[in-house]
């Protein structure tokens, strides 16, 4: 295939996807503007005030991380909590946008976001979809209700950028590639080494479908985000004395504990009986709501006898069930990813024709309604 040929179509999904991330941070900005959100504020701090708008809560923890670095003079917790991955991208792009943290944490996330889509596309194609079905995937994507954690200062984009790009590669048996990207994603968030077990179980399977009984040398790509892991955790071993100074870090700032499934599940019921504000109430529902999804998900995955997909997924709910308090939940399962191939499937087979309407009509209001929640600074995710 010529590079013309194969380079076009990407560069539309890219473009695409920097105009649809373009589009939601403008209406982001002119809604906050017109809604009076921060208006003591924004005559005074310029422009400021717009970054302000895609920047809160777990936000200052990257931008502290990449400014200050870790356990700084006067804030012994909860920073550690954590992984350095995108604080450290933070940092490295920070002298190009002057210093300012938010800005290169911005900018990230929108290359990260088109790189993550970018990846979709390739995924959707090397899993045999055609270009439409390709392009849906990308769109089911786009139009995700809680997108706007995609254009924030949060580490979203870039852990599905490189977890996407990892299963591609092992879909292609680019094995060494998978074990770097997997090592990346696991340098971002935790939850890579979610990605780290399903991969393994993908080589696995493609062993058996090659009929080979011995594993070859480029299983030890799968060792690579293992020595990630095992650095940051020696990092933080040197700093604090501890080997699990990150799960205290957990417990001490959210009281956040490893706990049975139906503790975790009773948590977010409880929780939601108990909300003190409308936006707290909302998200606690769909706390509950995005896990009964992810659990239908794995059940749908299972039936189709895609294991190394279910494995990510059963993981990716697990850690958050099988904890003492439910939440962020609509957040994590943005990195859902076989969710979106499999509605680009589903919308082009007879009969849900439907849902190619009636997916965007009820998820763009829901992604505005939450992306101005966002700006507001009310709890969305």
């Amino acid at each position: 295939m010529s590079r013309r040929t194969s380079g076009s179509p990407l560069l539309r999904v890219a473009g695409a996807w920097v105009a649809s991330r373009l589009a939601l941070m403008f209406l982001v900005v002119l809604g906050s503007g017109l809604l009076g959100v921060d208006a003591a504020r924004r005559s005074a701090a310029g422009g400021s005030w717009v970054l302000d708008r895609f920047t809160y809560w777990d936000s200052f923890h990257f931008t502290r991380i990449a400014e200050r670095g870790y356990l700084p003079p006067g804030l012994p917790c909860c920073d550690q909590a954590f992984f350095p991955g995108y604080p450290l991208v933070i940092r490295v792009l920070s002298p190009v946008t002057g210093g300012n943290e938010m800005l290169a944490g911005i900018l990230i996330s929108l290359a990260a976001s088109t790189a993550a889509a970018m990846a979709l596309w390739q995924l959707a194609l090397a899993q045999g979809l055609d270009a439409r079905r390709a392009a849906t995937a990308v769109a089911v994507l786009a139009v995700a209700p809680y997108g706007i954690f995609l254009s924030a200062v949060y580490s979203e984009s870039l852990f599905l950028a490189v977890t996407v790009a990892a299963w591609w590669a092992a879909q292609t048996r680019r094995w060494w590639w998978a074990g770097a990207l997997a090592a990346a994603a696991t340098a971002v968030r935790v939850n890579g080494m979610f990605l780290v077990a399903a991969l393994a179980v993908m080589y696995l399977v493609q062993l058996r479908e090659d009929r080979q009984r011995r594993l070859r040398p480029d299983v030890l790509a799968l060792a690579l985000p293992f020595v990630v892991v095992g650095a940051y955790f020696g990092y933080l071993f040197a700093r604090t004395g501890t080997w699990n100074a990150w799960q205290v870090a957990q417990d001490t700032g959210w009281a956040r504990r490893t706990a049975w499934p139906w503790t975790g599940l009773q948590a977010g019921w409880e929780a939601i009986q108990v909300a003190p504000t409308t936006d707290l109430l909302v998200s606690r529902w769909a706390d509950l709501l995005s896990v009964v999804g992810g659990l239908a998900l794995l059940g749908v995955l299972l039936w189709l006898r895609r294991w190394a997909e279910a494995t990510y997924i059963a993981l990716s709910v697990g850690v958050l069930v099988c904890s003492t308090m439910l939440t962020s939940a609509p957040r994590y399962a943005l990195m859902w990813f076989p969710a979106y191939l499999l509605l680009a499937r589903l919308v082009h087979r007879p009969g849900w024709g439907w849902l190619r309407i009636a997916v965007p009509a009820i998820c763009l209001p829901l992604m505005a309604v939450l992306a101005l929640t966002f700006s507001a600074r009310l709890w969305v995710s």
